[in-house]
Parts: structure tokens; C-alpha cells; sequence
């Protein structure tokens, strides 16, 4: 997360412990997803600064956002960034 953060103290309805009987940290941890989600859905976050406010890898917060129906952002930039990758992954695999 960058250098500077702020705390924030939240409260929450006694029915997200009771209903599942959720811990107070598991609550939290989905708060923290649910959270993440909403600044990437708007732009605020990438992906990856996202999945790092979640606690999660790119991979886990993906497949977070697919069973939301949350859509991705994925921009031209980030598909040309994908594609050198691939192109570099599949130079590496010839030379070996």
C-alpha cells in the first residue's frame, strides 16, 4: 500500500455476525473485499492495488470480482502490457 494510509473505523449491523455467525475478522476481511471492489469498479484502484487493500492475490480477487459480476477495467495499455509479456514468456520458451 503507498506510504501514507488512513484508519478507518467502521460499524456494522449486529446481522453480519449473527446471520452466518461470522467472526468479527472474517467480516472485516469481507468488508475489506467489498471495499476493494468498489474502487476498482470505479476506477479508483488498479487490479492490483485492489487485490493488495483485500488481502488478496491478483488471482483470488479476479475470481472475487467474476462470482459479483463485477466487470474488469482493462484498458489498451494494459493489453499491450499483456501481450509484451507474452511475447517475452514465449521468446524465453523458444531459447531454452
Amino acid at each position: 500500500m503507498p506510504d501514507q494510509t488512513i484508519r478507518i473505523d467502521l460499524e456494522l449491523p449486529k446481522e453480519l455476525f449473527i446471520k452466518g455467525r461470522e467472526s468479527a475478522q472474517r467480516v472485516k476481511m469481507e468488508a475489506l473485499k467489498r471495499l476493494a471492489a468498489t474502487f476498482y469498479a470505479d476506477g479508483s484502484l488498479s487490479l492490483g492495488k485492489a487485490a493488495e487493500l483485500a488481502n488478496l492475490s491478483k488471482q483470488e480477487f479476479l475470481d472475487f470480482l467474476a462470482a459479483h459480476n463485477i466487470p474488469l477495467n482493462y484498458d489498451l495499455n494494459e493489453l499491450e502490457e499483456d501481450l509484451a509479456t507474452v511475447k517475452e514468456f514465449l521468446q524465453n520458451e523458444s531459447g531454452l
